[in-house]
């Protein structure tokens, strides 16, 4: 077969594409108006997440994970001709809880930058944003406080799971071609130490300028071109920057698990739940908690402990644990729970969305 009888194929297979495409999104239109005359919310994670992986198990000869990147924008663009979701995340575009919320909702979501994770707690109660995208705990570093406490403070549900590898990279100007070139260093305090090795080895004579975030950093470069900045691919591309070195972290073993929140609980189930509850500041009163998950056999994949406000050595506890609130053994664990507990509140059940 000739060249341009192939490209003619092509041609008539991307028109057969795009009127599918668009012939999709016009039911989809007509499911958003069924799901508004019966005061259903639009957003389905875990049928979203049937569809990808309905859509991933049916490919022959195209790359599974490029039909997952694809099908992700077309179920994003079908969600939001339905009903436009909005979401807060940790800014400015460009970090990496931006990227985050880009891989789980595609981009034809509304995206709002929030200076501080408690602001993204706030959009969301207040009903400004539809869901929210925050940093839970980091493979190397351990939970962040910030997001813990916000979680006793705004009654919130988690209704997803994002797990974002996190790769830092060396950012300059296009035009650079040495480290030569190079005088500042700009970078979040936590980059600069996720690539000391890289740093010491390579741009120890170099000023470092500590910035508030990753795509800050970024953004100075755009200023200062004998500067650089360590940070994500995305904060590179938004701000026509060049990847002088890529993947200069010092541990390939660095992800950040960030979670969805919303102010009303979406659909339950999925394949893990969290609690946040107080104690009797009494003897035995955790290891009694954790007893029952233990009778229940119920597998705990994070406990954290964090001090309650105005009640010096006291704490709020939050745990992980695998299951679903609609499975009877986590249903009776919880029941079991609040007779040992002075305050519990389930915070979701829900999947990793990736």
């Amino acid at each position: 077969m000739k060249l341009d009888e192939s490209r003619s194929r092509i041609n008539k297979i991307d028109e057969e594409v795009v009127r599918l495409l668009d012939e999709r999104a016009a039911v989809c239109r007509e499911i958003g108006k069924i799901k508004a005359e019966q005061g259903i919310q639009v957003l389905d994670m875990n049928r979203e997440r049937e569809v990808l992986e309905r859509a991933v198990a049916s490919v022959y000869s195209a790359p599974p994970e490029g039909i997952r990147s694809i099908y992700k924008e077309i179920i994003s663009m079908c969600r939001n001709v339905q009903k436009l979701t909005t979401v807060a995340f940790l800014g400015p575009a460009g970090s990496f809880s931006y990227e985050a919320a880009l891989s789980a909702f595609g981009s034809s979501s509304k995206y709002f930058p929030c200076r501080r994770i408690k602001k993204i707690f706030v959009e969301v109660e207040n009903g400004r944003s539809d869901l929210g995208v925050v940093p839970l705990e980091n493979s190397l570093e351990g939970a962040v406080n910030e997001t813990m406490d916000c979680f006793v403070d705004y009654p919130v549900s988690i209704t997803g799971e994002i797990q974002l590898r996190i790769s830092q990279n060396l950012i300059v100007d296009p035009k650079v071609q040495s480290l030569n070139e190079i005088e500042r260093v700009y970078s979040h305090p936590q980059a600069l130490a996720q690539c000391d090795g890289y740093v010491t080895k390579y741009l120890s004579e170099k000023e470092i300028v500590v910035t508030e975030s990753t795509a800050r950093a970024a953004e100075h470069v755009l200023r200062d071109r004998k500067g650089a900045a360590i940070g994500s691919s995305v904060a590179a591309e938004l701000n026509g920057l060049k990847i002088y070195e890529a993947g200069i972290e010092d541990s390939p073993n660095n992800f950040t698990r960030f979670v969805v929140i919303s102010k009303e609980p979406l659909p339950k189930g999925g394949a893990k739940s969290s609690v946040i509850f107080a104690l009797e500041h009494v003897p035995g009163a955790l290891a009694a908690v954790l007893d029952i998950f233990a009778r229940h056999g119920i597998n705990i994949t994070m406990v954290i402990s964090r001090p309650m406000p105005m009640r010096s050595w006291e704490y709020f506890f939050y745990i992980d644990f695998e299951g679903s609130v609609l499975d009877s053994k986590v249903e009776s664990a919880v029941k079991d729970m609040r007779g040992k507990t002075k305050f519990l509140r389930v915070l979701g059940s829900y999947s990793r969305l990736q």
